[in-house]
């Protein structure tokens, strides 16, 4: 859902609150498309001193503006140059005051500090967020009106009507229109609008009014869309709420006769722009497992058009702000990671396919295995019957006295005529002898390609397991280690200072190649490791892990090793058990229920041949069935 002009107001006021007058500290960009300010108010809303993170975003489809409970977490660790310029003058800056034009989807932040530590005279700064859908941006402007920075700059051959770029005076957006009897008019005012303005509306609908878009169904427009298309501000989620509250139904189509009811309803709901009477309200739906819950919407007022629906449960909350957070929690973040994996995800699944082909290719040739046995049978019987077959004949047929002397069948062979029967022999026996060669050479590759296989499949886990930027960046210097990309992998690790006489000067440990493995303890109190990616699985089984150590692996699929350290204690079955969840979570099988996990010691275990970092193979193995757990 989108955040609407209502839903931006109480969000509005909520900051008005708690962070006026704030000391905005730090500036961040958590990813290409928002901007995260970390702001210090002094005893806020009767409180202690507080920071607040004051989220702000322009994702084509997650635009928004609310304060988050955490500090976001950061995609790219260099600051772009956008953030570089809120820096410079925001940074240190005090919050003055918040703007929000009427019924527009519009922010704006007005931050200044004195312009000299003797001077009064302030200079002061708007930061506006634009929370328009794909058109979302973040614009920086001086207390003139000048641009002097945005997350995205918007050229006239993008747009003629706003330029959006450094030194260009800010344009607001232009005015919210209506299509009515063929024209382009102002929409209608939500807090004064009446029944007529209402029916004349419906009545005026046009056919390509009703028809905005092809791909959409056709058949008759629905009550709450001429709300939509004819109301200033108007989301979807207000209009159907307005209309539910008329007929008990959000999906009433056209004709309608109550209008009036609806008027009243529309003008009830738009008053609260007026009065401010926030209920911020949620509608959460319980989940198959019904341990959880999803919200499906929220809004600054009583979501009545959830109250009916089956597994849904409407209840109030303290604020907008906290709604909004946890509705896109992480929704963003998951995005900007899944386009750093977006690249190394093809390169390995073009490997995986090649792989794959090539695996049905050299199958293909160990079938000619019975066609080299049949070159060496015509040979050895063209050197028997070489009496009975004469130069220039193009074929001839001999009985197969090595199959059934008594009764033998008959083998034709076709002939170079240019040769004899020794010589027709010796071309038969050479074709014999290079597939025999090939076929001596096949069982190798397919032991190479199934290996390779195997690294490309766990290569997949890794990155499906990686949660983090830096994360990822592992996984992509592995795959260019292995020559699946292009670009040079990163150095994995940094030699230490010497000092004098070459000895190693004391400091921080340097990390395994794969990062700091995870660690956790189990409920009976024994530390359980667990390798997140290759080089992390290599590390905890033969560098951390001892012989009487118990090892776990989810079976059959890519997947972390996980560790069980014993310390010269018994390891009871609920530490296993334990263990094995988190196997089976942090694998190639995580979405399943019940996953098979396979446990033996530490000396049981050993590396595959030619296989790469963490790929092994084991004996003695136990298998119970978990299912997957995260860490808590």
């Amino acid at each position: 859902m989108h955040l609407d002009a209502i839903t931006l107001a109480a969000v509005m006021d909520e900051w008005r609150v708690l962070l006026t007058g704030a000391r905005i500290d730090t500036i961040i960009q958590p990813t290409a498309y928002a901007i995260a300010l970390q702001c210090y108010a002094p005893h806020t809303a009767g409180h202690g001193d507080q920071n607040h993170w004051l989220y702000l975003s322009a994702h084509p489809q997650l635009a928004r503006a609310h304060l988050t409970a955490h500090k976001p977490a950061k995609i790219a660790s260099e600051p772009p140059p956008f953030v570089m310029l809120l820096r410079k003058y925001l940074e240190g800056a005090r919050i003055e005051s918040f703007a929000q034009p009427r019924w527009e989807r519009v922010l704006e932040i007005v931050a200044g500090h004195r312009k000299s530590p003797e001077s009064d005279e302030r200079l002061r700064y708007r930061l506006l967020i634009e929370i328009m859908g794909r058109v979302s941006n973040i614009i920086f402007c001086n207390e003139q009106g000048m641009i002097l920075g945005s997350l995205k700059q918007i050229s006239a051959d993008i747009n003629r009507y706003r330029i959006i770029a450094p030194n260009v005076p800010y344009t607001p957006p232009p005015p919210q229109m209506r299509q009515f009897a063929g024209q382009h008019l102002p929409r209608l005012e939500p807090e004064t609008v009446t029944a007529s303005q209402l029916s004349l509306a419906a009545s005026n609908t046009t056919p390509a009014e009703e028809q905005p878009s092809p791909k959409k169904t056709r058949g008759p427009q629905k009550l709450f869309q001429l709300l939509t298309g004819h109301l200033l501000g108007f989301s979807p989620l207000l209009a159907r709420e307005a209309v539910y509250r008329t007929t008990g139904d959000t999906e009433v189509a056209l004709p309608f006769e109550d209008w009036e009811e609806l008027a009243w309803n529309v003008r009830d709901l738009a008053s609260l722009y007026q009065t401010r009477a926030w209920r911020p309200h949620a509608a959460e739906q319980q989940e198959d497992n019904a341990s959880t819950t999803r919200m499906l919407a929220f809004a600054p007022y009583f979501l009545a058009q959830y109250t009916e629906v089956n597994g849904v449960q409407v209840h109030p909350a303290n604020s907008i702000n906290n709604l909004i957070d946890e509705y896109y929690a992480r929704a963003e973040w998951q995005d900007a990671l899944e386009s750093l994996r977006a690249p190394i995800k093809k390169a390995l699944q073009t490997q995986l396919e090649r792989c794959k082909r090539r695996a049905e290719h050299l199958q293909q040739e160990l079938s000619v295995t019975a066609e080299a046995d049949q070159y060496r049978l015509q040979g050895e019987l063209l050197l028997a019957y070489q009496n009975d077959v004469q130069q220039g004949q193009s074929s001839v047929a001999l009985p197969n006295i090595f199959e059934n002397p008594e009764a033998p069948s008959m083998v034709t062979i076709p002939l170079d005529p240019r040769l004899d029967a020794v010589g027709n022999a010796n071309r038969l026996f050479h074709k014999y002898h290079k597939l025999r060669r090939a076929l001596d050479l096949i069982p190798a590759q397919v032991e190479q390609n199934r290996v390779e296989l195997a690294t490309v499949e766990q290569l997949f886990a890794d990155l499906m397991l990686a949660e983090t930027p830096a994360e990822v960046a592992l996984v992509k210097a592995e795959v260019q280690t292995a020559g699946y990309m292009r670009g040079k992998p990163v150095e994995r690790q940094k030699k230490q200072a010497k000092g004098k006489g070459g000895k190693q000067q004391k400091g921080k440990p340097v990390p395994p190649g794969g990062g700091v493995p995870l660690h956790t303890q189990s409920r009976d109190g024994f530390t359980i490791l667990i390798g997140k990616n290759s080089r992390q699985n290599e590390e905890v089984t033969f560098h951390q892990a001892t012989s009487n150590d118990i090892w776990l692996h989810a079976r059959g699929v890519p997947g972390a090793h996980v560790i069980i350290k014993a310390g010269g204690r018994e390891i009871p079955r609920r530490t296993i058990e334990e263990a094995a969840a988190l196997a089976a979570w942090y694998s190639q099988a995580r979405g399943s229920t019940s996953v098979p996990v396979d446990y033996t010691l530490q000396r049981h275990v050993r590396h595959m041949k030619g296989g790469g970092p963490g790929m092994v193979i084991y004996e003695r193995e136990r298998t119970l069935y978990a299912t997957p757990s995260s860490l808590s």
